[in-house]
């Protein structure tokens, strides 16, 4: 089968973009290397809990997010709370991997399948991967700019003038406690510079669930240890850090969490070929950059569909 688009990547951009193709009746393909949909828009189980390991909130800083933001509220998978007097802020009640799974419904996709080549024909694009090839008309590519560029350099692709972004990485952990001294929604202390409880920042939970980012020194400490010595590690900080009871207790390394403040062009797209690059490498960054640079790429690409398919 020979699709319209095929994307690469089931987060937050590639699942956006897909929504916006299927309106207009495009045939969509999603490959996805991990084991299911939503990327840095991660929520996973903790017994009958359940915890957000990625993006925790949003707080659009667009327009394009904030007419999102204000829909996917209305459809019930945001709730507004009050967490900055001055912005909106959002999160999702029944977790953020809710949004990014909406937006792929009656989308095709294939997960557990990593990309390993892709090549332009006359015809469009082939795709390679570790369980068959692909055909499409076009191609978008919505992982962080450092995977796109080893994509790209290993099928002899040349691309100019991609963003330059350097994402903070570090490892999260996520548990469940009921016997700690955390009393807000967000808190922290010198070995987690970031914590959250779940359960009070409005997740449908009866118990206390907490994510909680790893400082950037253990961090490095922890990158060559084996998953049981990591575990052990953190749940020392843990207990040392007041938390008591601690069940489900995981740890997660982001080598992508995400990049600070950037300005970077809101998406590339070659005409002569059809391929698109978004994300959140592009524009602002973050879910604002994510959204906005995959609703503007759509705009090119429908365009190019239509003049040339």
């Amino acid at each position: 089968m020979n699709f319209d688009v095929i994307i690469v990547g089931a987060g937050m951009s590639g699942t956006f973009m897909s929504s916006l193709l299927r309106e207009k009746k495009k045939n969509v393909l999603i490959l996805e290397k991990s084991s299911g949909i939503g990327g840095r828009f991660s929520t996973k189980p903790i017994g009958s809990q359940i915890v957000d390991y990625g993006c925790q909130y949003i707080k659009p800083k667009t327009t394009i997010s904030g007419h999102l933001a204000s829909k996917l509220k209305n459809l019930g998978l945001l709730s507004e709370i009050n967490l900055d007097t001055n912005k909106r802020v959002f999160i999702a009640p029944f977790g953020m991997n809710k949004i990014p799974q909406y937006f792929s419904r009656n989308t095709r996709v294939l997960s557990n399948t990593l990309v390993k080549r892709i090549s332009h024909k006359k015809t469009g694009w082939e795709v390679f991967t570790d369980v068959g090839s692909f055909s499409s008309s076009s191609l978008v590519l919505t992982m962080p700019i450092a995977q796109v560029e080893t994509l790209l350099q290993k099928s002899e692709v040349e691309i100019f003038n991609l963003p330059k972004v350097d994402y903070l990485d570090f490892h999260t952990c996520t548990f469940t406690s009921d016997k700690h001294r955390i009393e807000d929604v967000f808190s922290n202390n010198e070995s987690f510079p970031w914590i959250c409880n779940n359960s009070k920042k409005g997740l449908r939970n009866t118990e206390d669930a907490f994510t909680a980012n790893v400082n950037k020194d253990i961090t490095q400490n922890l990158k060559n240890l084996s998953p049981e010595q990591k575990l052990e590690i953190v749940e020392g900080l843990l207990n040392s850090s007041g938390f008591e009871n601690i069940k489900g207790l995981n740890v997660h390394y982001w080598k992508y969490a995400f990049a600070g403040n950037q300005n970077n062009p809101d998406y590339f797209f070659d005409k002569n070929n059809g391929l698109g690059i978004c994300g959140d490498s592009f524009s602002v960054g973050k879910v604002d950059g994510a959204v906005k640079s995959a609703e503007l790429l759509f705009i090119q690409l429908f365009n190019y569909l239509d003049n040339n398919y």
